[in-house]
């Protein structure tokens, strides 16, 4: 078995995951970019699926997925030869919601959720899919649903109005890289595009 948590990731140049700004994939991205001690850029994509082929092509750069992701394991075994697992954490999410736009009372009839949260939606709340918690608060306060569940800060973000609040969520973050760096020592050479 090998100890990931004491990996050295030096070479890391960017971390892609899931957008737009203020998803729990971008909070997490920063937040482990800061404990590695990584000053890099976080690289926001429309999906997983996305994230994932851009670091498949590169050698010095990885892809930061949440657990609860409904498709991570095509994504892993996708590239199951180009990328591997190399690191794995616990962290809280922001607190989940459900908000609706400003000055609407009413429980909505329809609601933007990505398929991870949706069960914190009442059976009677017809879901409708979008690619994040981010994007969802997005479609509420545009018009496109009556409500949505959201992070506490993508609603504060949109002006929109909490009807419940569910709190944060304990969930298991992945960091997913060329499969190449899995043997390699840290003093290995990094990245041709980067010296």
């Amino acid at each position: 078995m090998q100890n990931i948590s004491s990996r050295d990731f030096s070479w890391v140049r960017r971390v892609h995951t899931l957008g737009p700004q203020g998803t729990n994939c971008e909070r997490a991205a920063r937040s482990w970019s800061s404990r590695r001690s990584l000053d890099v850029p976080v690289a926001l994509h429309r999906s997983m699926e996305q994230a994932a082929d851009e670091v498949a092509r590169r050698d010095c750069e990885v892809m930061l997925s949440v657990v609860a992701y409904p498709d991570l394991h095509s994504i892993i075994y996708t590239h199951v030869r180009t990328m591997r697992l190399l690191d794995i954490f616990i962290m809280d999410t922001d607190e989940m919601v459900m908000a609706v736009p400003p000055g609407r009372d009413a429980e909505p009839q329809v609601c933007a959720t990505h398929p991870a949260p949706q069960a914190l939606l009442p059976d009677r709340i017809e879901r409708r899919f979008v690619a994040s918690t981010a994007l969802a608060a997005q479609e509420c306060a545009s018009g496109k649903a009556e409500g949505c569940i959201t992070t506490l800060a993508a609603a504060d973000r949109h002006g929109l109005r909490v009807l419940h609040r569910y709190g944060p969520v304990p969930m298991g973050f992945t960091v997913h890289g060329p499969a190449a760096r899995d043997t390699l020592s840290p003093a290995a050479t990094c990245c041709r595009a980067y010296l």
